[in-house]
């Protein structure tokens, strides 16, 4: 092997390295947010991983078919990761649920393909099967990657402090980065297969030097309203207002109601309501309003006057502008469909 070579497996390496230390540090840190620690290790473990097979199938002479195949699964591993890690530095309160390792399935249905797969597949296969699995594995990664993006801009709506908005940006644009490079090796004329465990071992240390120096997992869990001086008399005062106009005033209604609107028509910065709220209510603005809205529409399914209106006409009746926002929220407060619900009451 040359020197050049030899070069390239320690910087490669030295990342995965890197990787399991964090992950082993983060799963074992007790301060900033716990949940969010733990879901970091775990994406963490899961990249060192991919990007170790990876080493290994760019200088292994033989490398057997079943981890190639394992380490493509993996992929649809990572997506769900950092977009739970966001939703527990985004979503107050974030809480556990069995039903979130769902997200896990189509991870766990690959690494099962990649172990029944054989060699000779490839051979039997049309090309153009295994290329839309090549697809599915990078798109599920992207879209889970583009999904957590959005949660970062609803959590920044909604109050979560500076440090943690651009803490978890620079996970996405590390994640996005080692997403692109691994598409392109797919065109490895292009760019050497190598260049992704590099880039990660780059990514690897730079994030972490960031992270240090601001101070981010210390940080991570601040919400800007922490700093808010408020009494707890303003804070009673802000919530009967609220109440008053959201809730006995029906303002939920209103399709176009945001935290700025009423923020503006309380008169009070959107930093001191959504304190109030999340305080008064342990839910976010949005969480909150749709709440207000399942519980009107389940009185509207009940009320007799209303059995021929359709589900939709109710959805915006009660302040939904799209029927899917509806169905989401619906089930979310109910763990049933609006329609299974309304069925369930004619029985």
């Amino acid at each position: 092997m040359s020197s050049s070579n030899i070069f390239l497996i320690l910087i490669s390496a030295l990342g995965v390295l890197h990787g399991l230390f964090l992950a082993v540090f983060l799963w074992q840190y007790k301060k900033g947010n716990r949940q969010a620690n733990l879901l970091l290790s775990a994406l963490l473990l899961v990249l060192s991983f991919r990007v170790g097979k990876s080493v290994f199938l760019e200088f292994a002479e033989h490398l057997d078919i079943k981890l190639i195949f394992i380490g493509l699964a993996t992929l649809m591993s990572i997506g769900p990761l950092f977009y739970l890690f966001v939703q527990a530095h985004t979503a107050k309160p974030f809480q556990w649920r069995p039903s979130r390792l769902l997200h896990f399935v189509p991870s766990v249905l690959g690494i099962c393909f990649g172990i029944f797969i054989q060699k000779d597949w490839l051979e039997r296969v049309p090309i153009y099967y295994f290329a839309l699995v090549f697809l599915g594995y990078y798109g599920h990664y992207l879209v889970y990657l583009f999904k957590g993006y959005s949660a970062i801009s609803l959590g920044k709506k909604n109050g979560v402090g500076t440090p943690t908005i651009q803490f978890l940006k620079l996970v996405f644009v590390g994640l996005l980065s080692i997403w692109l490079v691994y598409v392109l090796n797919l065109f490895d004329e292009f760019v050497p297969y190598i260049v992704g465990p590099i880039l990660y071992s780059v990514i690897a240390y730079l994030i972490s030097f960031i992270v240090i120096r601001k101070g981010y997992i210390d940080k991570a869990d601040t919400i800007k309203y922490r700093t808010t001086k408020v009494s707890p008399q303003q804070i009673k005062d802000i919530y009967q207002r609220f109440r008053q106009v959201v809730v006995e005033e029906k303002g939920f209604k209103n399709p176009d109601l945001t935290l700025k609107s009423l923020s503006a028509q309380l008169n009070q910065s959107t930093q001191v309501l959504s304190m109030v709220i999340n305080q008064e209510t342990k839910r976010n603005f949005n969480s909150c309003i749709n709440q207000l809205r399942v519980q009107e529409a389940i009185v509207l399914l009940q009320d007799i006057k209303f059995e021929q209106h359709t589900v939709a006409s109710i959805a915006f009746e009660v302040g939904f502008n799209s029927i899917s926002s509806f169905n989401k929220a619906f089930k979310k407060e109910t763990a049933s469909t609006p329609m299974a619900y309304r069925n369930g009451l004619t029985k």
